[in-house]
């Protein structure tokens, strides 16, 4: 009688803020698509429920245990924070995954909240930039960050390093972190004639010779500026240039204090004619162009993962990047790793592109670290997490 009693558990029903998939690129948009791509294949009997932005290609999911809705209040919005379930139905929900650091008042199912990084609580200027909404920008990210840590059923970091620092802000929250990485999509991968493909990089960004990639937001955290003096400095072929792949700003940084444009700054150094700024290039054009670079730079003085680089080494291009605990964790041996010293990358540039040898070497590392990082075994990862946070709830 008793066993008769004990009702089966019903299917897991999920819902996931989406709203970073947009129509413009991003690190945890991409992270975000990935698992739109992949959770609904891997529970058929679970229900997962997208809410989306409305410029967001529609549908975000044609599998048939997925349903969406259009959320037009902003992602990083005041209506985020105060009461997100006004934005979406969340009756009947066993689990919601706010999978951008913040989590707002009022949800009463299980909550899993993605931890990027905890820049916004441990250097907030390198965030945006100090500008006059600086200080509104780090309370509002202050109190939903700060929440997640102290009340979010799970928490996902996306590395070890992250962990350590939710670990610093906030001890009590340490039993409900689990670490899942990102993956790397399968288009990142070495290419059949690597010659080949960087002619058609070439070609495609206008210029000869070589070049040096570097790809990300233009925050100061990326420190895109740096890069640009240390490629002033260096004492480089004239055939080399500097392609910068920016997200936002696209060579300016708009309202910030004290923070000249790269357009100027390069103007400034002599190499305004060397540096490129790409404009609207394709998924299958970005691959080739991480695919063509002589190296791949990430010079972050705050990261919180590192997929640019992760995604460079996966394409057999070698990487130099900070000497950095993420950097170093993804990365693992398979980039040359420079101390946040102008001076220091200025050198690792000139040896990157001199030093055949060691190219060679990170170029065969990349693609072997890559492989240990997938996007179905995080998007598994992140099923049995879901299913972990509803039993505690």
């Amino acid at each position: 009688m008793l066993a008769a009693s004990i009702s089966a558990p019903h299917p897991l029903r999920v819902s996931i803020d989406c709203r970073y998939v947009r129509e413009r690129p991003s690190g945890i948009g991409a992270y975000v698509r990935a698992l739109v791509d992949r959770l609904p294949a891997l529970d058929p009997d679970a229900s997962f429920h997208f809410w989306v932005d409305p410029r967001a290609p529609r549908p975000l999911s044609s599998a048939v245990n997925t349903s969406e809705s259009q959320v037009k209040a902003a992602a990083n919005g005041l209506a985020t924070l105060a009461l997100p379930s006004r934005l979406v139905n969340l009756d009947g929900v066993d689990v919601l995954h706010a999978p951008f650091n913040i989590l707002g008042r009022g949800i009463r199912c299980a909550t899993v909240v993605t931890i990027h990084d905890l820049m916004w609580l441990e250097a907030p200027a390198d965030a945006e930039g100090l500008s006059l909404a600086t200080p509104f920008k780090a309370a509002f990210y202050a109190d939903g960050i700060r929440r997640a840590l102290r009340h979010a059923t799970r928490l996902v970091a996306i590395s070890e390093a992250t962990a350590d620092a939710i670990a610093r802000a906030e001890p009590a929250a340490v039993g409900r972190v689990r670490v899942i990485p990102h993956g790397v999509e399968p288009r990142f991968r070495p290419p059949v004639d690597r010659e080949a493909t960087r002619q058609a990089a070439l070609d495609r960004l206008g210029i000869r010779g070589r070049y040096l990639l570097v790809v990300g937001q233009n925050t100061p955290s990326k420190n895109h500026g740096a890069v640009l003096e240390a490629f002033a400095a260096a004492r480089l072929p004239r055939d080399v240039s500097l392609v910068v792949l920016q997200r936002l700003y696209a060579g300016r940084r708009l309202g910030v204090i004290g923070s000249p444009s790269l357009d100027r700054r390069a103007s400034e150094l002599g190499v305004r004619g060397r540096l490129v700024f790409p404009r609207n290039l394709s998924d299958a054009a970005l691959v080739g162009v991480v695919q063509g670079a002589e190296a791949l730079v990430q010079f972050s003085r705050y990261e919180g993962f590192g997929m640019p680089a992760l995604e460079a080494a996966a394409c057999g291009t070698p990487v130099v990047a900070s000497d950095i605990a993420p950097l170093r964790e993804v990365l693992a041996g398979a980039a040359l790793h420079v101390p946040l010293r102008v001076t220091a990358l200025s050198r690792a540039l000139e040896r990157i592109t001199t030093d055949r040898g060691l190219a060679s070497e990170l170029s065969a590392r990349g693609p072997e670290r890559a492989r240990r990082h997938s996007w179905e075994r995080s998007a598994r990862a992140h099923l049995e997490l879901y299913r972990e946070a509803a039993a505690a709830h």
